[in-house]
């Protein structure tokens, strides 16, 4: 799955079946908006603390290589 695309009822199908999560049908169709709408305010929020003026605001993580 692509991160610009739109969650739909397949990429939830999809995900499900790899991460063996047996959700009934009416369940999955009803995680589609719900999944958009949290990817959309997800990557909005990420390209806004990505602006040069929040870098002295917001701390760098940094992960030990291994």
């Amino acid at each position: 799955m692509s991160p610009h695309d739109v969650v739909t009822r397949d990429s939830i199908d999809r995900l499900c079946a790899l991460a063996d999560l047996p959700l009934p049908p009416e369940r999955r169709t009803r995680l589609a908006p719900m999944l958009s709408g949290l990817v959309i305010a997800a990557n909005e929020l990420s390209r806004k603390m990505a602006n040069a003026a929040y870098r002295m605001v917001v701390p760098i993580a940094r992960f030990p290589e291994r």
